[in-house]
């Protein structure tokens, strides 16, 4: 949704609170934050599911974010013992999506947060105050 998109790139927080969209930021921007208000029932969907991903995303990092060095090899990363049967991600023992081969969405993106914070000192902006487009789980944008 590309008004959450705007919304977000002019300055606004948006976050759902139960069945409340709640939107914070610059007067400037108050045009969008009534569109925003206008597409409620469009727009709690979304943010609910980016909830959902983030909760999923969450423990696997912090599962993850111990096992990574400062420097040198990475090990390869797990979020719980006692994975790798076929068909399983390899990180945390949940079923694999069609065309994934070890790891599931939920741990390749939790893997990828915490080389970024570790590796990288990149440490991404809370929910629904990021700049940036949100994206589908396979990190494509959303229209």
């Amino acid at each position: 949704m590309t008004l959450l998109a705007d919304a977000q790139a002019a300055g606004l927080s948006v976050r759902a609170a139960g069945d409340r969209l709640v939107v914070r930021g610059p007067r400037a921007a108050e045009h969008l934050a009534r569109r925003l208000l206008a597409r409620k029932e469009e727009v709690l969907p979304l943010l609910h599911a980016e909830e959902a991903a983030q909760a999923e995303i969450g423990w696997r990092a912090a599962a993850l974010r111990p096992q990574v060095p400062p420097s040198g090899p990475i090990p390869f990363l797990v979020a719980r013992d006692s994975v790798g049967a076929n068909g399983r991600c390899l990180s945390c023992g949940d079923a694999l999506e069609a065309g994934a081969q070890y790891r599931c969405r939920w741990c390749v993106r939790a893997v990828l947060l915490v080389l970024n914070e570790v590796r990288e000192g990149v440490v991404p902006p809370p929910p629904g105050t990021s700049s940036a487009a949100p994206t589908s789980d396979d990190g494509s944008a959303l229209p």
